[in-house]
């Protein structure tokens, strides 16, 4: 409620008591300004005290008042009972006693209440017609913003001089509920014409923008409540809120931090949306922090799974593994496909053959529902870590068939456990054994696989990042030549042109560094251009090649042998045999 219907309702309750009324009012008038901005607390020290000093009606009104916004609807009843017992006239109490049975969503019990206490005043009492219309808005489920309306419209034609705010600020609630978004902006613009101060208005305005999805709009709103009223809590949460939505999670955090100071709120479930932002912010030890604090004070299991992700991203491996299995165990019917990932990735960690195995388990749940992160990657990546090129190449198939814009190094990555398999087919326990033919056609299709990604790489890196990737051809060679016995390779010709292109652009280049590691590459292209012209009997031209190969390496020991065969020693001739004399038969 606003101040100008708190300073009219004041000034009803409080005529012709004892002197000590205007400190009586301050106080209550304190306390009404305390739950508005949610210090639950603070004001429940104030009217409790109060309530206990002097168990008026008007007291028990405001204490129950009190317990009904902060949703202890039980405490709510007991202290609008005691009021409605103390003075039976006084229809606030009732009013209370109606907004209690909307929360428990008894609404034939709240419409026979308000009727009752409306038609008591006759329809003339501007308060009780304003805080019943109020008890039609507080319910989120119960609620009827219709008859809010119909009772506000009777109160506001008896504000002659358009001076109440809580009128127009009550009517903005009931559009608010009705979804009328731009009736409700206008009540809300009227209040602040009557109070231009009125963080709650410029706050409501911008919970409405917030709910319609435009961030930007809603914490514009924001930051003018700040400036109505800094120590007016909930627009903290609700800025909060745009924030994040708006994925500046950091100052998210920070300001729902400042919700929590100034609201002063214990309440476990605000903490935790402080530790949920703290996340997205990677802030993941300050999440941490706060989960602490919540040990014992909820029992909610979504704590396990925050646990488990921030200690993920900590590499506190272990204890994400334990909190994310928990997680699952106890509440299966709230697993989402993150938890999955999360865990396949602490698992992953773990450096055990378990934990590998089941890394992969995990994250395959995941890699289907994923849409922000291409989890296919990751599979693809632990498979190449531990040497299953064969699972690594299919993974790293689906990476590509799976993203929309897939990297360079995908292509790389797939190119080399292709090429990687292929020299290992055969020699693979985890494969089924295999005859010559079979692994010779194995081979071949995972060559030919590795050829092709090479192609695609080099392209990718070609348009992407106008730079060019040399050794993608040399590898193209190597992949064309060993997919076929060396005899077809050598006759067909088929991996000439990749390894020549390899040489005019490794030769071409500029950069030592660079040019120092296509050193070996450059020797084994060499060898094989030599090796083809030797077998189209072009010795000239295959001397050529193995001259280049000696420019690089001047040791070669097969091109020093192809190029100077060791001649084979002549045979030592045959002595005739000695005849023997006449003399000596």
């Amino acid at each position: 409620m606003m101040n100008n219907q708190k300073k009219s309702l004041l000034t009803m309750l409080f005529v012709g008591t004892s002197l000590t009324v205007p400190a009586l009012a301050q106080d209550v008038q304190t306390a009404l300004k305390d739950i508005d901005a949610e210090r639950f607390t603070k004001a429940g020290q104030t009217l409790t005290q109060l309530a206990s000093s002097s168990p008026s009606a008007d007291n028990q009104f405001y204490l129950g008042y009190l317990y009904l916004k902060s949703g202890q609807v039980d405490q709510a009843k007991a202290a609008f009972e005691k009021g409605a017992a103390a003075d039976g006239k006084n229809q606030l109490n009732n009013l209370g006693l109606a907004g209690v049975a909307l929360m428990k969503k008894d609404r034939a019990a709240a419409k026979s209440l308000i009727d009752n206490a409306v038609a008591q005043t006759k329809s003339k009492n501007q308060d009780v017609l304003i805080r019943a219309a109020e008890m039609y808005t507080l319910s989120e489920q119960t609620n009827d913003p219709a008859e809010a309306l119909r009772l506000l419209t009777i109160a506001d034609e008896k504000d002659k001089k358009n001076e109440r705010a809580d009128i127009e600020m009550t009517m903005g609630d009931a559009y608010f509920l009705k979804n009328d978004g731009g009736n409700a902006i206008t009540k809300y613009e009227n209040a602040l014409a009557i109070s231009p101060n009125l963080a709650e208005a410029n706050f409501k305005i911008g919970q409405l923008y917030l709910r319609g999805k435009n961030y930007a709009k809603a914490q514009e709103f924001f930051k003018l409540a700040i400036q109505n009223d800094p120590e007016f809590a909930p627009t903290y949460r609700a800025y909060a809120d745009a924030l994040a939505n708006s994925r500046a999670y950091k100052s998210a955090a920070q300001n729902y931090e400042l919700y929590v100071q100034k609201s002063g709120t214990t309440d476990p479930e605000q903490l935790l949306d402080i530790a949920r932002y703290k996340f997205l912010a990677e802030d993941y030890q300050g999440a941490i922090t706060y989960l602490d604090q919540l040990k014992g004070k909820i029992n909610n299991p979504i704590i396990d799974r925050m646990y488990g992700w921030a200690n993920t991203a900590l590499g506190k491996n272990a204890e994400a593994v334990e909190s994310l299995n928990r997680f699952i165990s106890t509440a299966p019917q709230k697993v989402i496909y993150d938890d999955y990932k999360y865990l396949g990735r602490a698992q992953g960690k773990l450096g055990t053959p378990e934990g590998d195995s089941l890394s992969v388990v995990n994250l395959e749940k995941a890699a289907p529902l994923d849409t922000t992160e291409n989890l296919y990657r990751e599979i693809a990546q632990k498979y190449y870590e531990i040497k299953r090129y064969d699972k690594a190449a299919e993974y790293y198939a689906k990476t590509i068939k799976n993203d929309k814009a897939p990297k360079n190094n995908d292509y790389l990555n797939s190119a080399l456990a292709n090429y990687q398999y292929a020299f290992r087919v055969g020699r693979d326990s985890t494969m089924a054994p295999m005859d010559t033919a079979q692994i010779r056609q194995a081979k071949q299709t995972y060559f030919l696989r590795a050829d092709s990604s090479f192609a695609q790489m080099a392209e990718q890196v070609e348009k992407t990042a106008g730079e060019t990737y040399p050794l993608a051809y040399y590898y193209r060679g190597q992949s064309t030549y060993y997919a076929y016995p060396s005899a077809v390779s050598l006759s067909t010709g088929a991996a000439v042109p990749h390894y020549e292109k390899f040489i005019q652009m490794a030769t071409a280049e500029t950069d030592s560094t660079k040019a120092q590691s296509y050193r070996k590459p450059l020797i084994t292209s060499y060898k094989f251009l030599a090796s083809y012209n030797l077998a189209k009997k072009d010795e000239a031209k295959a001397k050529e090649y193995f001259n280049k190969v000696l420019e690089l390496d001047p040791n070669d020991a097969d091109v020093q042998k192809a190029l100077n065969p060791v001649k084979a020693a002549p045979k030592p001739a045959t002595k005739a045999p000695v005849k023997k004399s006449a003399a000596s038969k």
